[in-house]
């Protein structure tokens, strides 16, 4: 079977970027599907090229299809920033012809928040979405912990004249919200994890298949383990999150707070994915009144996998304080590791754990429950070692990468033999 996929990520074997922070769960499923069955794999992905080109590889027997994005010129991509301009759909000649040229039986696009799907009216070939997030429920979240206009007054004038500001970012995002409503109109097949995507579907996309498939993530994540720590002067929380407005770091400010003479240790929350003196760290410290200068919690920026890793194994907890999500990674890779999780009851998350059996849920926005788990945690040791351990049986079963492998390949059969 030949099968083509779109994914919004350079994968691993195919890029050179210096600015890879390391690979994800797709290209954990790429090795698997390399590996164990006799598909024959194509990835196409953008970057901002002026060329479309095929990409060799000498570490995987995938074939790699790189594609212009568009604007290309500079002055063109600075106006379509600083106007927030809709879209350019240049792009979508170089996917079709992709798809002439490697005539696949399948094709599989990884989410719905880029412009690939937008070929599906003209494919002679089944295809099927992988749900990832959903922009038209994160629009509305969006503005849930922090408004975007409080940003701006934060921002530099050389940010504000390239268009480079978290406001122009929301206006962009309005148009790939209208852009998702257009692919969920004519979608035909959807794969998903959770409660929360499945009736999406049903709703957003109601003449759509959905079917169910679990995320590979990644190797390390499955052969460490987290040992609690006893014994120490810190009680160490880890989260990782990226820079969005709606992934809960003014929470975390507000949480660290009402711990701060409760916890009876020395505190340390360390946030992966975030980097201090960022425009949405200056709004998030202002709107909790956080100031810099409090040392409980440090701003560690991008972390390689070996790297969080590390992270992940010297600390007590973790905590996920988003707003919004489906299935988050740092919640199942901190279960994988065995680590005790809190997480915001928002929409997919319940699917990933059950509330006080793998890990404890709690009400979005409430630094006071937050914190109420927290302790709950510190102070009843067994219990969250308990929970940890529950987490990482769970883990183990849901993440197989073969178990995956085997359940993606049997709905490539179906969808390859209900269009026979």
């Amino acid at each position: 079977m030949r099968v083509l996929w779109f994914s919004n990520r350079p994968p691993l074997g195919a890029s050179n970027s210096k600015n890879r922070v390391g690979g994800s769960w797709i290209e954990s499923l790429e090795q698997e599907i390399m590996d164990n069955s006799d598909i024959e794999l194509g990835i196409v992905f953008s970057e901002l090229e002026k060329e479309a080109k095929e990409i060799k590889s000498e570490t995987s027997r995938t074939k790699y299809f790189m594609v212009p994005r568009y604007p290309f010129g500079k002055f063109d991509r600075w106006y379509s920033r600083f106007f927030a301009t809709p879209p350019s759909e240049n792009s979508l000649k170089h996917y079709l012809k992709v798809v002439n040229d490697f005539k696949p039986d399948v094709i599989l696009f990884f989410g719905t928040e880029s412009d690939f799907p937008l070929i599906i009216p003209e494919l002679k070939v089944p295809s099927i979405i992988w749900f990832q997030g959903n922009l038209t429920v994160y629009e509305m979240m969006y503005e849930n912990g922090l408004k975007v206009k409080k940003t701006l007054a934060l921002e530099s004038l050389k940010h504000m004249l390239s268009g480079d500001t978290m406001y122009h970012n929301f206006l962009m995002f309005k148009h790939l919200v209208a852009r998702e409503k257009r692919i969920f109109s004519f979608a035909e097949n959807f794969i998903g994890r959770t409660t929360w995507d499945s009736r999406l579907v049903k709703t957003m996309a109601p003449q759509a298949r959905y079917f169910h498939c679990d995320e590979a993530m990644r190797p390390p994540f499955l052969t460490n383990q987290w040992k609690q720590w006893n014994d120490r002067d810190k009680f160490v929380i880890t989260t990782t999150i990226r820079g969005n407005l709606y992934k809960g770091l003014e929470t975390v400010f507000r949480t660290s707070e009402i711990l701060s003479d409760k916890i009876g240790k020395r505190l340390e929350w360390r946030i992966i994915g975030i980097a201090e003196g960022t425009v949405y760290t200056k709004a998030a410290r202002k709107e909790a009144n956080f100031p810099s200068s409090r040392p409980e919690v440090k701003l560690l920026g991008n972390k390689t996998g070996p790297e969080m890793i590390e992270e992940l194994l010297n600390s007590d907890i973790y905590v996920h304080p988003s707003h919004i999500e489906n299935s988050p990674n740092g919640v199942q890779e901190a279960m994988l590791l065995g680590m005790p999780v809190i997480a915001t009851n928002v929409g997919g998350t319940p699917s990933m754990l059950v509330d006080g059996k793998e890990g404890l849920l709690i009400q979005n926005k409430d630094p006071y429950a937050m914190a109420g788990a927290i302790l709950e945690f510190s102070e009843s040791p067994d219990k969250a070692k308990l929970m940890g351990e529950n987490a990482r049986k769970l883990g183990l079963v849901r993440n197989s990468s073969k178990k995956i492998c085997d359940d993606l390949l049997k709905i490539f059969d179906e969808l390859t033999q209900t269009k026979k």
